[in-house]
C-alpha cells in the first residue's frame, strides 16, 4: 500500500493514502493522476475503483474514493516536487497499522483484509467523522 507522510502544524505528523480534491471540470481520472505526482512523484496509471466512505468535516461532508493504480514512471526518490514530506509502500500490514494515521477511518485496514480474501465490488464503508468515530 503507498502512503504519504505530512506534517502540518495543525494535525501533526501522520501517514495517509495520497489523495486530494479536484480541479474545476477535472475528471476523477485526471485528478488521480494529477494528485499522485504531486505527493508522490509517481505517474500511475488509474485502475479500478475499490471503496468510498463519507468523512464529516465540520459542516461539510467530504467523499473520500479509493482506487487500485499502476505506477508506470516517476519515483519515490524524487522528492523535488513532492507536497508530502514522504512516500513510501508498505508491504505488511503491521507496519501501516502501528504509524499514525489521518483521517483514522478504518480503509487502511479494510484494505489490508481484502488483499488476503479478495476485493468485492466497490463499496461503501459508511461515514466517519474525521478524527475516525463512525456515524453509520
Amino acid at each position: 500500500m503507498l502512503m504519504v507522510r505530512f506534517n502540518p502544524p495543525e494535525d501533526g505528523d501522520h501517514w495517509q493514502i495520497p489523495g486530494g480534491g479536484s480541479e474545476p471540470g477535472e475528471s476523477l481520472h485526471d485528478c488521480l493522476i494529477r494528485e499522485m505526482r504531486e505527493e508522490t512523484e509517481l505517474i500511475i496509471e488509474p485502475g479500478v475503483f475499490r471503496y468510498i466512505c463519507h468523512v464529516v468535516d465540520g459542516n461539510i461532508i467530504r467523499p473520500h474514493m479509493y482506487f487500485e493504480a499502476t505506477a508506470i514512471g516517476g519515483s519515490l526518490d524524487d522528492r523535488s516536487g513532492m507536497t508530502s514530506e514522504e512516500a513510501k509502500w508498505f508491504v505488511e500490514r503491521a507496519e501501516v497499522l502501528e504509524r499514525p494515521m489521518f483521517p483514522q477511518h478504518g480503509v487502511w485496514d479494510r484494505v489490508w483484509k481484502d488483499r488476503e480474501r479478495g476485493y468485492p465490488g466497490p463499496e461503501h464503508l459508511g461515514t466517519f467523522t474525521w478524527t475516525g468515530a463512525k456515524i453509520c
